[in-house]
């Protein structure tokens, strides 16, 4: 028989583990279906509602090989130059159509790989457009898929043009919102870039305004993959969202140079439960609007 005092203390320590950890929002997906395995893909590439997409910044990084029935999207049309950034999100028309062609419809079982600020990136894109709860992302990669033994394709699949009605949700914000919520004890302002840039000691970055928005904190937006290109644990990114001074419970805002960095750490946040927005317009946007507030 076991005793209370076993049983106890094994809850108490499950408590005290997950307390490390976030709570998912009410509306939010599963941690167990945003990142997903490649034997968890290879068993349902047959599902006829399931859409795999490969995004690239080349059309030459698909054609050398992808994963069977992979629809190629280059980066080019979710995001382009807007209002003199570099990196910004298209109209909803054009990533809707974008999609469409694709094959995405309302009722699609997306799951996406790519280049890891791209996949973040494309993450944040379907989020958006209110299809994030269907969407999983390949841990790993291309990478992943060919390490662990599985068949490379060189096809192009032939596929029904799709239909999306979007739902667009609040996750993108700009420079006011930053501004206004500096010092809200609600959100926190997370850096993706590297500590050199955050800090402002990047000998080889000349233009003006150098640092990071004001009361921003920092996490490299390498800081959350292993080395082979995995997420690292939830757990792991747990602690370091909370060793970094994110508070369990708050907003997280992300942004980075041009919002490519920013997307990962985006993705890795709402993985670990966080309710997450992406600064489009980031560093690129806030250096050069001198009237609001940087640090070194």
């Amino acid at each position: 028989m076991i005793s209370r005092s076993i049983v106890s203390c094994a809850t108490a320590a499950a408590m005290l583990a997950s307390a490390c950890v976030p709570r998912m929002p009410a509306n939010a997906q599963s941690a167990d279906s945003l990142l997903v395995s490649p034997a968890w893909l290879a068993s349902r590439l047959a599902e006829p509602k399931l859409v795999l997409i490969h995004v690239v910044g080349q059309a030459k990084d698909y054609d050398g090989g992808h994963s069977p029935g992979a629809r190629r999207l280059l980066f080019s049309e979710i995001a382009g130059e807007h209002n003199g950034l570099t990196s910004e999100l298209h109209p909803v028309p054009q990533l809707d159509s974008a999609l469409e062609a694709l094959g995405v419809s309302n009722d699609s079982r997306i799951v996406i790989y790519g280049g890891g600020v791209s996949v973040g990136r494309l993450y944040m894109t379907l989020d958006y457009l209110g299809l994030s709860a269907r969407t999983s992302v390949l841990n790993g990669g291309l990478a992943a898929w060919k390490s662990d033994g599985r068949e490379i394709s060189i096809e192009a699949p032939t596929v029904a043009r799709g239909t999306i009605t979007p739902h667009l949700r609040n996750v993108v914000v700009d420079a006011q919102y930053v501004n206004a919520n500096l010092h809200s004890p609600t959100v926190t302002i997370l850096d993706a870039r590297a500590p050199e840039f955050y800090n402002a000691t990047h000998t080889m970055d000349t233009e003006p305004r150098q640092g990071h928005v004001a009361t921003a904190l920092n996490i490299p937006f390498t800081s959350v993959l292993n080395e082979n290109g995995t997420f690292k644990s939830r757990e792991a990114l747990a602690e370091m969202f909370k060793t970094a001074g994110v508070k369990p419970g708050s907003q997280v805002v992300t942004y980075c140079h041009i919002g490519m960095q920013g997307s990962l750490l985006y993705l890795a946040a709402k993985y670990i439960g966080y309710d997450v927005r992406l600064y489009d317009g980031s560093y690129e946007d806030w250096r050069k609007r001198t009237e609001l507030p940087i640090a070194k």
